[in-house]
């Protein structure tokens, strides 16, 4: 108890500290999740203090990135400034999470702050009511992510006898509606959900696409997602206990929004834009599934998951329907967590292994993720991602072994205006190499190489822009050249 009560003190001390050195203003700069600050009064975008108070304000997280002490405290001061009467039983619909261990809260709590500082454009009317929206639902437990894009790609030289522009809008609802927890928030129970939709201009996206022209095994627009009307690949239900140790889930689960998490390669983050480095080609993510997930975080440095889920549902279609063990698959993975190795500053290492039974096959694989800041200090960083499935468990993915690697450079330029650590504007370089599935055969060359370089540009505080390059070397099933450029042009809403 004293230790635990040790900790509290200095964390709060460490707050109140950079607040008084920084003429803060109550409102919290997460900074990509490593670095978070308080705000400058200058600095706070008028859209965010025009729709959330400081005293309110629950901090956004970071994909792969462990929740950092200060952020955690937002919602404990939050439940201990709140208590006016001694608390009894549960709470239902709490405006605050219930604890979560630091690298647990990324993956479960959204946060309820959508407007960046930083951006060329102090405030907007879409920002200003983006966050006001935000802030109300919040106040009943409502946590969210929504994410709107325009994407135009154009494929250079054009394949023969294929489309090369496309254009599509696309959406993506992700997040959390806590229902009840107790009054040390030491457990709770909550909702998850998750719905896409996303159409093509011009085009049927399930028919055609930039990687379905180039014939790759890899799909350049990582952000095109979606299928005829919307699609749910995420619906369950989730308790959390122990302190926030432990959570469990279950229901129809989408596990790229989970498992293999990377904050230097994630897709519709401000990251890469080709799915191969939103998450590794070779592990079978399933989403759309009837599934179980738990989660285990015992320390601040480790913590363990695994799901499984069939993979055989149709998208929107019952998820009990056609349940078979001969589709089923299993994935767990562990992750080792370091604030600082070797100097570098922090670094996360996960290692997964899967079990896959498909049509009756029985198959197994593993894979490796690493993230690596580069420099106690430093903006840039350093990820890669590697896998290898055996000839039953690829037929699942059409990828037998993959590597990814990169770099991303948050914050290019400065501390404020464009390049600012506060938001999502990077510049970001990776690397792809697969080699197809026998189930893919036949195919024109075994091995498919690629190439990206893209950057952010913050413009208002809930939207920016992406120019995007990419070339991919010989396409698996290209039957007419050796390789193409793509280029993209996304513009993202992000409230």
């Amino acid at each position: 108890m004293k230790a635990k009560s040790l900790c509290y003190m200095l964390a709060a001390t460490a707050v109140a500290g950079s607040a008084g050195a920084q003429d803060a203003s109550g409102y919290m700069d997460t900074a990509w999740g490593w670095e978070p600050a308080f705000l400058e009064i200058v600095e706070v975008p008028v859209s965010l203090r025009s729709g959330l108070s400081p005293q309110e304000q629950l901090s956004r997280r970071h994909a792969g990135v462990p929740t950092p002490q200060h952020i955690l405290s937002q919602a404990r001061n939050r439940d201990e400034d709140t208590s006016k009467a001694p608390c009894r039983g549960w709470r239902f619909f709490p405006s605050t999470p219930q604890k979560f261990m630091p690298y647990l809260d990324m993956l479960f709590v959204p946060g309820n702050t959508c407007a960046e500082p930083g951006a060329w454009v102090n405030e907007d009317p879409l920002s200003t009511g983006a966050q006001r929206l935000k802030t109300a639902l919040s106040r009943y437990g409502l946590q969210y992510d929504l994410t709107a894009s325009y994407n135009y790609t154009a494929i250079h030289p054009k394949p023969h006898g294929h489309r090369s522009e496309f254009s599509s809008f696309n959406w993506m609802l992700t997040g959390t509606w806590f229902l009840a927890k107790d009054c040390d928030n030491s457990q709770g129970v909550f909702l998850t959900f998750e719905a896409d939709w996303g159409t093509g201009t011009n085009f049927t996206e399930r028919r055609s696409s930039a990687g379905r022209s180039l014939g790759s095994l890899s799909n350049p627009q990582g952000s095109l997602r979606g299928g005829k009307g919307v699609t749910l690949p995420q619906l369950a239900l989730g308790y959390s206990g122990f302190d926030g140790k432990w959570v469990a889930m279950a229901g129809t689960l989408d596990l790229s929004n989970y498992l293999d998490q990377n904050a230097y390669a994630s897709s519709w983050a401000g990251g890469l834009m080709n799915e191969s480095f939103g998450s590794n080609p070779c592990l079978p993510l399933t989403w759309a599934n009837l599934g179980f997930m738990t989660a285990w975080q015992p320390c601040n440095s480790f913590y363990a998951m695994y799901a499984t889920t069939s993979t055989n549902t149709g998208l929107n279609q019952n998820p009990f329907s056609d349940l078979s063990s001969n589709y089923w698959v299993h994935l767990g993975e562990i992750g080792f967590i370091r604030e600082d190795l070797l100097g570098m500053g922090p670094g996360t290492y996960r290692l997964q292994y899967t079990i896959t039974d498909h049509d009756g096959q029985t198959g197994t694989g593993g894979g490796i993720n690493i993230q690596q800041q580069l420099g106690k200090n430093s903006r840039l960083g350093f990820f890669a991602r590697a896998g290898y499935m055996d000839q039953d468990a690829a037929r699942l993915t059409g990828v037998k072994c993959a590597a990814t690697a990169g770099f991303m450079l948050r914050s290019p330029f400065s501390n404020a205006g464009w390049g600012s650590s506060s938001n999502y504007e990077n510049i970001s370089f990776g690397f792809l190499w697969q080699r197809a599935a026998s189930s893919e055969k036949p195919v024109e060359h075994r091995d498919e190489y690629g190439l990206e370089l893209s950057t952010v540009l913050q413009v208002t505080p809930t939207f920016f822009l992406q120019p995007d390059v990419q070339y991919i070397f010989n396409p698996v099933h290209a039957t007419d050249k050796d390789g193409a450029f793509v280029l993209q042009m996304q513009g993202v809403f992000k409230f």
